[in-house]
């Protein structure tokens, strides 16, 4: 028998889209200096230390940063670690000199020495973390070879809805600008508790049902390309910016995901479905300040979208998918701990229910059947998704749920 086949990393293209958005962002408008006619050694000449302004620094290094990461990944797989890191530093320099030449020729950019020194702060940062993020994960002691994987369509159906959510409102927006103002929260950072624990949850969540989807030991690296296209999507999708809360629970995951490793299948579940449980409180009726006089509760679902004449424009596609993630994600968890599809179905639907009931009691929310009827689509979308993939049953075949023990 053949020995099964080592699937191929994909850190090699996530490491070429790295590099093309650092292509782009540092060349952008490709617009050439027409009087400018210097050989290279004249371009090198032009090279200054011109001091650049706090964003613009903190810009340099946060774009380089990546790219150290996943050079690291992909030279650690055959490097010893202090030589993965050297080389990565290296090559993230050279590019970084490269595009400081290049801008000699390109209008409105200015080409510095300073900003060559941060490029190269950030990838040696970068693959240090990088060198952090191999040493967690051999913790998990995931084996390196391949396995035939039970897939669960509601974990696909959950990590589409997870990336609708990120990727909401779908419009593209390629431009300096919008570079810039995408990691403008990052200069003056601030950090909301409640909402690191957010994001945490929800990337636990996701990483479970990456676990569901794939083989084991593609686990992590599917996990990160994710990340890295929730992280890509925040640089060109419009009306969106990094969240200083979402890096730091990115940076709390993988110790966690080490941590809920250790935990034995049911626990691990139960802490799942009591953190979505929790999420969909905090998402829906913090601060809990309730009122002893009720407001009007709307039977008439999508009520704003109504009255614009169905102008979908008017909708806010980011708190649709939204709730549709997090509705979604409370039916999952709760079937993976082991409960039936309908039963985790009447679950989710009857907390929507009573969430929406609550919110007549909170001054400044707008009570409505809106948010229960999405939580009613998505779980027959569920239901009939599981239908549809419910595998034949033989004699002497295992049950549904130890099919679904992991």
């Amino acid at each position: 028998m053949a020995p099964a086949r080592t699937p191929r990393s994909s850190i090699p293209w996530l490491t070429a889209t790295v590099i093309a958005l650092i292509l782009y962002g540092s060349l952008y408008p490709f617009n050439l200096k027409p009087d400018v006619q210097d050989d290279l050694l004249g371009a090198l000449r032009q090279l200054s230390w011109a001091r650049a302004g706090r964003g613009d620094r903190i810009s340099n290094v946060l774009l380089y940063l990546p790219l150290g990461f996943c050079l690291y990944l992909w030279l650690s797989e055959r490097l010893r670690r202090g030589t993965s890191v050297t080389i990565a530093t290296v090559l993230g320099t050279i590019l970084s000199l490269t595009i400081e030449v290049a801008q000699v020729y390109v209008s409105k950019r200015v080409p510095s020495l300073t900003d060559l020194v941060l490029n190269s702060g950030g990838t040696l940062l970068g693959a240090i973390g990088g060198m952090g993020w191999t040493a967690l994960s051999h913790l998990m002691h995931l084996p390196s070879r391949a396995e035939k994987q039970t897939r669960d369509p509601g974990a696909a159906l959950l990590i589409g809805l997870w990336l609708a959510w990120r990727f909401a409102p779908f419009v593209p927006q390629l431009d300096l600008g919008k570079l810039k103002a995408a990691l403008r929260p990052l200069f003056h950072p601030t950090f909301d508790f409640v909402t690191v624990l957010v994001f945490l949850t929800c990337w636990l969540v996701v990483n479970q049902a990456v676990a569901a989807l794939v083989s084991r030991p593609r686990r992590l690296e599917t996990l990160l390309l994710l990340m890295a296209a929730v992280l890509i999507g925040r640089l060109i999708v419009a009306n969106q910016t990094f969240v200083p809360a979402e890096l730091l629970a990115l940076l709390l995951l993988l110790p966690m995901v080490v941590l809920m490793h250790r935990l034995r299948p049911r626990p691990r579940r139960a802490a799942l479905v009591l953190a979505v449980v929790a999420l969909l409180l905090i998402e829906e009726l913090a601060p809990f300040d309730f009122s002893p006089q009720a407001v009007q509760f709307d039977f008439w679902p999508f009520l704003a979208l109504v009255d614009s004449g169905w102008n979908l424009a008017v909708v806010d596609w980011v708190q649709v998918f939204g709730k549709l993630f997090l509705y979604g994600a409370l039916l999952w968890v709760v079937r993976e701990w082991g409960a039936s599809t309908d039963f985790a179905f009447g679950v989710m639907l009857t907390i929507a229910a009573v969430v929406e009931a609550l919110q007549i009691w909170l001054p400044g929310e707008h009570a409505s059947i809106t948010d229960p009827l999405l939580a009613l689509i998505i779980g027959l979308v569920f239901r009939s998704v599981y239908r549809r993939h419910r595998p034949r049953r033989f004699a002497g075949a295992p049950s549904d749920l130890s099919l679904r023990e992991r």
